[in-house]
């Protein structure tokens, strides 16, 4: 007598070992290609706006907080290095490879004028601010959703701005 359910059994225990495979994958690879802020505590800043870039804290203390962004940094303490990069010629994002956060070197930021992630003007220090904070390039278009909408004082964000500007990456 035929049963389907005796003939699904060979092809469920697959299946459930594929989906268990992937789970303990994603949770053990949670960060993998990520740089947490953390990564940087040690290290020495010339600045209060490199060390923003680098670990999303001012040189005060304070936690520089955000909305918004691809899931590892809702759920991770991030920084602008953790997607832009360590040499801040941006990097591919977790866990949204196909997406390439794009480099915020001086170069890129002022002196080119497509970026490859839409064709707008060059930033300057106001619109450099406004895509930090509100999300939009200098021609007013939204940015990708998983660039984090940062809550940040005047001050650190002149020091950051200034910091990404006036670099020399």
């Amino acid at each position: 007598m035929y049963s389907a359910q005796a003939e699904a059994k060979p092809v469920l225990k697959p299946v459930l070992k594929l989906v268990g495979s992937g789970v303990v994958m994603l949770l053990a690879g949670c960060g993998m290609g990520m740089d947490d802020a953390t990564d940087y505590a040690a290290r020495t800043f010339s600045g209060n706006g490199e060390q923003i870039y680098y670990t999303g804290r001012s040189q005060a203390g304070t936690a520089i907080t955000y909305q918004g962004g691809t899931m590892h940094a809702q759920m991770h303490s991030t920084s602008c290095a953790s997607c832009h990069g360590d040499d801040r010629q941006g990097k591919r994002l977790y866990p949204k490879f196909w997406l390439v956060a794009p480099a915020l070197t001086r170069h890129a930021l002022t002196e080119e004028h497509d970026d490859g992630h839409g064709d707008h003007e060059r930033y300057d220090k106001n619109s450099l601010k406004v895509a930090i904070r509100h999300g939009l390039d200098p021609a007013g278009k939204g940015l990708n959703t998983a660039m984090p909408r940062w809550q940040i004082s005047e001050e650190d964000m002149d020091d950051l701005v200034s910091f990404l500007i006036t670099d020399s990456h």
